[in-house]
């Protein structure tokens, strides 16, 4: 995994990951199935205590059952259908409406899952730590990194006896949240406002279980009698026992004298659920800033930034961990590939040019719900119930975000266009299509709906042929022999347009090991073995 270079004491692995949240582990987890030799550094003592983001998307969950842990996180998360906000005076008390939970099309083999960030944490350090490639060490601190042309040297300080070692790696990646001292000290900037309002949250247990629908419900919205008391959000953890209130408490900073003590956070919890004598124990509490924020580039030479340390976004729709995590996915193929010599440098370029246009549109959408939560607010203080039932309406659209999670798609990077004319995001519905740059399409394999197309793509490239295209599979093996580069092949036997595949009986798609489509010939060229060497080529920079 490492090792001590002679006299100057230099430890070795091949990739650095500052950082130990959920983008994080899931960088190790990666690396770690791609066989790669990584250490993972964390200046908290484990993982996080605090549920911070509860949500986790479609695609995401698709993820983590490629990666053998959907089970377990959903196993902690609210049950299906709990997508669902409910607009009330008190939790126990009056109800004034709620949105509706979104269709599952079943447009993926997975579903979306009201989660807390704790327990997702939980899960994939367990898988982390089970992987024989990875060294994770909590309780350690990044202090700074030199990067040359050959490699990156980090200085590390174990912070129970202060002593520091200094690493060397092949590429350093910065997983270290907002305030990430990897971006700072790689001189990348952030872009887009800081703060657009400063938040508290008041994290809190109490036994709410016997209150109807309370475990289909991810947040209630409180609207207090009060005129001059601010709308706060109670965030269903667990469906149970652990709540989240979550409020404004200042425009540039905390606007509160002081931060409130226990006592007045059980009179909150009281008063916001309706219950004059319920048993509160107050477990934690944070003040953070609302931003809308995106790095000017994801990477600069050897060092990348990933998750909150890349982009910044407001919580409203969950995108932030969910972007992150794909961040992780798409970076560890392509280091992978670089690492082993079967790719060229530039590669990694297309890391920045792929991911920072997703960030871009996620950091809107979260925007958009963010400005549409001011809406709701004005309306549920006006009284009208022709506009209040509006903005419940509309909020749908805040939950229902199948297309802002399956629909991205890379129009530049790893991919070899076709012509094709991309067809616009929305960000409500999602339309499968194999065209280059998107995700391929969810086709069961099986009757039982076991096996899914996406359980193709993990760790190699994949040929997807038609019907009746097996020539393609001799041109896969010849492919991959001239370059070195393990391609695997796939037969779809159905060509049903409903499910978005355009490539024909005969042609073929080339999907990368992140499941997204890097080229695509929807007839067999003059000369295939060719055209799809020439393909793979452009796609790896050689």
């Amino acid at each position: 995994m490492s090792k001590t270079n002679g006299a100057q004491g230099v430890l070795r692995t091949k990739v650095i990951i500052v950082g130990g949240g959920p983008v994080g582990l899931a960088m190790s987890l990666l690396l770690g199935r791609f066989e790669i030799d990584h250490l993972l550094v964390e200046r908290a003592a484990g993982t996080t205590d605090h549920p911070k983001a509860r949500g986790v998307d479609i695609r995401t969950m698709e993820l983590f059952r490629l990666w053998g842990v959907e089970r377990k996180i959903a196993a902690r998360g609210l049950p299906p259908g709990a997508d669902v906000f409910a607009i009330v005076d008190t939790i126990a008390g009056a109800e004034y409406g709620r949105t509706v939970a979104e269709l599952n099309l079943g447009q993926s083999p997975s579903w979306r899952c009201m989660v807390a960030q704790d327990a997702v944490e939980e899960e994939l350090l367990t898988v982390a730590r089970s992987q024989a490639h990875g060294q994770l060490r909590f309780g350690t601190e990044f202090v700074s990194f030199d990067a040359g042309n050959d490699g990156v040297k980090a200085r590390l300080r174990d912070l129970a006896s202060g002593e520091e070692e200094e690493w060397s790696a092949d590429f350093l990646v910065g997983a270290d949240g907002a305030g990430s001292n990897v971006r700072r000290q790689a001189d990348i900037e952030m872009r887009g406002p800081s703060t657009i309002a400063v938040m508290a949250n008041e994290y809190w247990s109490a036994d709410l279980s016997h209150i109807p629908r309370i475990d289909a419900t991810a947040a209630y919205r409180i609207v207090p009698k009060a005129p001059d008391h601010a709308i706060w959000t109670v965030l269903n953890t667990n469906g149970r026992d652990r709540w989240l209130s979550a409020g404004p408490v200042g425009k540039e900073s905390d606007e509160r004298p002081l931060p409130r003590t226990d006592a007045e956070v059980v009179q909150m919890a009281r008063n916001q659920t309706g219950l004059p004598n319920l048993d509160v124990k107050v477990i934690s509490r944070s003040t953070w800033r609302l931003s809308r924020q995106v790095a000017n580039r994801f990477s600069r030479g050897r060092v990348f930034v990933v998750g909150d340390a890349a982009h910044r976004f407001p919580p409203n729709g969950g995108f932030g961990m969910n972007s992150g995590i794909q961040d992780a996915h798409n970076l560890a193929w392509k280091l992978k590939l670089v690492l082993d010599g079967q790719a060229g440098g530039a590669l990694l370029n297309s890391y920045d040019t792929e991911r920072r246009p997703v960030a871009e549109s996620n950091a809107d959408f979260s925007l958009g719900n963010q400005k549409r939560f001011v809406q709701t607010d004005i309306a549920l203080r006006s009284g009208n119930r022709d506009q209040i039932e509006f903005w419940l309406r509309d909020t749908d659209n805040h939950l229902h975000s199948s297309g802002q999670s399956l629909g991205f798609s890379y129009e530049e990077g790893a991919v070899v266009p076709d012509g094709t004319v991309r067809m616009p995001l929305q960000s409500r519905y999602y339309s499968p299509s194999d065209r280059p740059g998107g995700r391929f399409p969810h086709l069961w394999m099986d009757l039982a709906r076991t096996e899914s197309t996406l359980d193709w793509f993990d760790r190699d490239f994949v040929l997807v042929y038609g019907p009746r295209g097996e020539d393609w599979i001799g041109v896969a093996r010849e492919v991959a022999a001239r370059t070195g580069v393990h391609i695997g092949a796939r037969q779809l036997d159905t060509q049903d347009s409903r499910h978005g595949i355009s490539m024909g009986q005969r042609g073929a798609t080339l999907v990368r090991p992140d499941g997204h489509v890097a080229w695509r010939s929807a007839w067999v060229p003059a000369d295939p073995v060719a055209a799809l060497g020439s393909a793979l080529d452009t796609i790896l920079c050689r």
